[in-house]
């Protein structure tokens, strides 16, 4: 090998590595550039001698999107020694989402490159770009992963990056984790469309965002649900702050403003926990707000919380196999005649019995009914109560009216009423025996399917009644626009009944002109939750129909209930 040769080879070598170093740096520019930047421009130093390179910038406009609403502004200079600055040759490239990157260079004082240097270093600046390019795609894709597109604020994984950054500085504890539902959102969403929907999330996300500080983030994992991470002496603030934030939206005839509250679970972070651990807790206590039925929006996380959670699951995985080995009976409450206290009917009530012990039905009726498993549940009874009066039919035995509850969640269900039937059909039950008592309607949304649901049990002679009625859903309301044939006073009525105070006296007017409107529409109406002679002799005097409670009986098995449609059905009390 001669010396050209070798000083070629040499060349080549210093080269490649010089390449090498710098485009592997150039990788991590974007990641740190403040930190980089001394490094990129020494690993430079061997290249840019052997290419007469005095100076190299970059300079990238990317417009705005929804994962940089201010586009992408960068200025850096890679390399700089001597050079002039007249003799700068910028290279214009254009990037993918037509944004404009120009690279910078010019060569070392008193040098002028050649026409074969010149395509070389065009070349060199092509890698560059190219390279670049490598990186922001990078960026894009990470920021795609972490980012929600709607409001641009972290999704559920970029909040989990972040917090675990913040544990590994063991800075997390300095934070409580924050889960928010906003409120009624749905029934916004369906009014205002969703276009306008979207607009007052991502108006409301920014609100959030404005309010917090640069270390505070706001994360959206869907839907209309936030999580926060707010410095623990500023979460009090933070909380009066979510009670109500007004949101304007413009129309084409105006403007219309929102005032928008959330429900909110709070974990207070301790040291042991991880940025899961906090999103987890705070959800739990955020179930907590929407089904506690407390009439609270913001609540910290407690143990018991957990322990709820944990008996709810033992009873969802419990169920189905409980229901298959008929763990559960029915009991039959008897309703009574106040005119001249007989036997009138009965409601039938479920038990359940598991390994040998009594399950409460408030341990396992309200968690079928958030899981909608409650209707398995309620035709299991209407099967049983249709089985107990063919067999009390076939005895000889007149049965009485049976009251049996359906949960509204089988609204749900366009053949509610035909399935009722096929199993009164199955034992051929006739309809005098059945009752559907419905329990009152909590929210507006079932009105439609309530409706036609009493029609139908209308057209085929089956009776219906509301219960507790006067607890939920506008009662003056219910009364006008649904016909049932009974309506049954919550017992939360006649508790006072006997006291002498002044709540009292008001319950007693209260009940006096429910049961004389109920009379006057010529429907019948049952008190439920009698305890007492007097508010038995209260109730009888101003003309309820019916009075069910202790005072009577309590809820009877099968066997006990069917001695008393074998004996006098006369109550003495």
């Amino acid at each position: 090998m001669n010396r050209n040769q070798e000083n070629e080879a040499k060349k080549y070598h210093i080269c490649s590595e010089a390449y090498f170093r710098f485009f592997h740096l150039m990788n991590q520019y974007y990641k740190s550039p403040d930190a980089l930047s001394k490094s990129i421009s020494k690993e430079i130093v061997p290249l840019a001698k052997e290419m007469h390179l005095g100076y190299i910038a970059v300079h990238l406009d990317a417009p705005s999107n929804s994962l940089a609403p201010h586009g992408k502004h960068v200025h850096a200079e890679i390399y700089k020694a001597d050079y002039e600055s007249e003799k700068i040759w910028n290279v214009e490239f254009i990037t993918p989402e037509d944004g404009v990157c120009v690279l910078s260079t010019a060569p070392e004082r008193n040098y002028e490159w050649n026409e074969d240097e010149r395509k070389e270093i065009h070349f060199f600046l092509e890698c560059i770009f190219v390279r670049f390019g490598r990186i922001r795609m990078g960026q894009l894709l990470s920021k795609v992963s972490t980012c929600d597109f709607l409001t641009s604020a972290m999704n559920g994984r970029g909040m989990t990056v972040y917090g675990t950054e913040l544990k590994q500085q063991d800075e997390l504890v300095k934070y409580d984790g924050l889960f928010m539902n906003l409120k009624n959102f749905k029934y916004i969403n369906q009014t205002v469309g969703q276009k306008k929907g979207d607009e007052i999330l991502i108006k409301y996300c920014h609100t959030l965002q404005r309010f917090l500080l640069p270390s505070e983030k706001v994360s959206r994992p869907g839907g209309d649900n936030f999580f926060v991470l707010i410095r623990k002496e500023r979460t009090q603030m933070f909380l009066h702050f979510l009670q109500e934030i007004p949101i304007t939206v413009p129309y084409e005839s105006g403007h219309r403003t929102y005032r928008i509250s959330a429900n909110v679970g709070i974990y207070r972070i301790n040291g042991n926990d991880n940025i899961s651990d906090a999103m987890d807790f705070a959800t739990v206590a955020l179930n907590e707000v929407k089904h506690s039925g407390k009439g609270v929006d913001q609540l910290w996380y407690a143990p018991y919380m957990m322990d709820k959670i944990m008996h709810d699951k033992q009873i969802s995985q419990l169920f189905p196999k409980a229901l298959a080995d008929n763990e559960f009976s029915v009991y039959y409450q008897p309703k009574v005649l106040l005119e001249n206290q007989k036997l009138c009917g009965c409601e039938a009530l479920v038990r359940w019995y598991h390994q040998g012990k009594n399950v409460p039905p408030m341990d396992f009726i309200p968690v079928l009914e958030r899981e909608g498993t409650v209707c398995n549940l309620d035709f299991y009874v209407f099967e049983k109560v249709c089985s107990d009066l063919r067999r009390w039919i076939d005895m000889g035995v007149e049965p009485v009216r049976i009251s049996t509850n359906f949960s509204q969640q089988h609204l749900r269900n366009p053949f509610l009423a035909e399935e009722i039937l096929n199993i009164m059909q199955k034992y051929d039950i006739e309809s005098r025996y059945i009752e559907i008592e419905l329990t009152e309607m909590s929210e507006a949304k079932n009105r439609e399917a309530m409706l036609v649901f009493l029609q139908k049990m209308r057209d085929y002679g089956i009776c219906t009644s509301i219960d507790d009625f006067g607890t939920g859903f506008s009662s003056l309301n219910m009364l006008r626009e649904f016909h049932m044939d009974v309506i049954k006073l919550d017992k939360s009525f006649v508790d006072k009944i006997a006291m002498e105070t002044p709540d009292a006296v008001s319950d007693k007017i209260v009940i006096q002109n429910i049961v004389h409107l109920v009379r006057d529409l010529q429907l019948e109406i049952i008190s439920e939750g009698v305890e007492t002679k007097e508010q038995a002799e209260f109730l009888r005097n101003i003309q309820c129909n019916m009075a069910q409670g202790f005072l009577f009986d309590k809820p009877l098995p099968h066997d006990e209930f069917e001695k008393r449609l074998l004996s006098n059905r006369i109550y003495h009390i």
